[in-house]
């Protein structure tokens, strides 16, 4: 007979093994998911269990103690699993375990020696379903969050191993010849006792059922979020094209609402070079005793001023282009200085003292369309801002940079604004003017931010408002 038990302990183990396996298997590629503690050391006290069991007739008695004692281990351990699906076990919980089975192993042990079997069954049987008991209720509580048929199932076999070592204690208590030890049992209370073990097997599988049930369905949940996300990023993608389309209409619109500044200076600026050419051709046509030397130095002049004619229509051109949005390297200084040479004429007619400071060879990041515009609504906001100033008026403009970052600062003594607007004035339809639209300023600071930079307001030393512009410097592309 116990060479039959040794065979049916040696089967347990290894169909726990297999088990065992199979659950720190569950976890492998899912680095971010942590196999349960609890969970890895149920299959481990488990095979511990069989395999010191089959060490009993080989080597100590002693094995005998520590196989009961791994069992019931086993069991409470399975309480603890299912507790920790539903709360965190705490230090305290878990050290008062394992020092109750410390305790457990020295009273089995002490009983081995001590107490007859019968007593030794009484304690094993009413300790263990205490602790299946335990299972039980455990279970069921997690059955209230989720209503798994796992979970269903580990009561049922729960309750059913149960049953099995009551009726195994009731038959064992009925008989009127006891055996010395478990291993010299027979007829029913065998019957139960394996009959018993192979529904702790059925727990280990409902056990390992659910965990796999639990990192699907967070695997399934890792899905839905992923697909969230994805969605989300759609989303913005779209809702950033749209803003971007938004933002190229409205730079078309603001253009055009610049058109009357850009064609007074394209009058004043074209009709210089033009009738200088007018005059210098008229002398080439009638002065048919020119020698060659003066000839040549009339055909250069006309030549330059025709250059520099095709500069300003060229200025228009970067100004009213219409295409895609095309991020290069841009000199900031450059593009300060042809907006400057655009509104010149206005500010002069206006009697502004114009105040600039710029720094050579200033790069950046961006589309010079665009930023171009930006400085010409800037420096027409403050021109607008002057207008019933009386005088002196002044403009002021500076070009500098910081460690990381160009500074465009624009300021004039005008009326400044209230500093109790300042959060509101790059809102969008938000206007100080009374004619304004409440575009040019919130497109303006739409555009800055889309090149990394930033737009913001305050006081001027000269007494007016303070607009200051940052773009990030960029390294010059060789």
């Amino acid at each position: 007979m116990a060479s039959a038990n040794e065979i049916i302990f040696l089967m347990v183990s290894l169909i726990i093994l297999g088990m065992t396996v199979h659950a720190a298997s569950l976890y492998e590629g899912a680095k971010e998911v942590r196999p349960s503690r609890a969970l890895m050391a149920t299959f481990l006290l488990a095979n511990l269990a069989g395999i010191t069991a089959m060490s009993y007739a080989w080597l100590a008695p002693f094995f005998l103690s520590m196989a009961n004692t791994l069992a019931v281990a086993g069991v409470a351990s399975c309480a603890l699993t299912v507790r920790s699906w539903r709360t965190t076990l705490s230090f305290r919980c878990v050290w008062g375990s394992v020092v109750g089975l410390l305790l457990v192993l020295v009273v089995f042990e002490y009983m081995r020696q001590n107490s007859s079997y019968v007593e030794r069954v009484i304690f094993f049987s009413t300790l263990s379903s205490a602790l299946l008991s335990w299972v039980i209720f455990e279970a069921w509580q997690a059955h209230q969050k989720e209503k798994a048929f796992q979970l269903k199932f580990m009561m049922a076999v729960a309750f059913t191993g149960l049953s099995l070592r009551l009726a195994r204690l009731v038959t064992v208590l009925q008989q009127t010849t006891h055996p010395e030890s478990l291993f010299q049992e027979s007829g029913w209370p065998m019957a139960f006792r394996l009959t018993a073990l192979s529904t702790d097997i059925l727990m280990l599988s409902s056990l390992l059922a659910y965990s796999t049930h639990l990192l699907a369905a967070r695997h399934q949940a890792e899905k839905k979020d992923n697909d969230r996300v994805r969605q989300a990023n759609q989303a913005l993608d779209a809702a950033l094209a749209e803003k971007n389309q938004m933002i190229k209409a409205l730079a078309l619109s603001a253009k055009s609402n610049n058109m009357g500044v850009l064609l007074s200076s394209l009058v004043h600026e074209l009709s210089q070079p033009l009738q200088i050419m007018h005059l210098r051709t008229e002398l080439l046509v009638n002065a048919t005793a020119m020698d060659s030397e003066e000839r040549q130095q009339l055909l250069q002049g006309v030549l330059q001023d025709n250059q520099r004619a095709m500069a300003i229509m060229d200025q228009l051109r970067k100004f009213l282009r219409n295409g895609a949005i095309e991020f290069s390297d841009v000199c900031v200084s450059d593009v300060v200085r042809d907006a400057l040479a655009i509104v010149k004429p206005a500010l002069q007619r206006h009697q502004v003292d114009l105040q600039e400071q710029t720094a050579p060879a200033l790069f950046t990041w961006g589309d010079e369309g665009q930023l171009q515009m930006v400085i010409l609504n800037l420096l027409k906001n403050a021109r607008d801002a002057l207008h019933n100033v009386p005088e002196p008026r002044t403009l002021a403009l500076q070009l500098q940079h910081t460690e990381q970052f160009v500074e465009l600062t624009v300021s004039d003594n005008g009326p400044g604004i209230d500093p109790a607007q300042w959060g509101r004035i790059f809102e969008m339809f938000h206007s100080t003017k009374p004619d304004g639209m409440g575009l040019g300023l919130w497109l303006s600071q739409a555009i800055i931010q889309n090149h990394g930079g930033s737009l913001t307001v305050g006081d001027s030393p000269l007494g007016g408002a303070c607009f200051t512009l940052r773009l990030p410097i960029h390294p010059v592309s060789t």
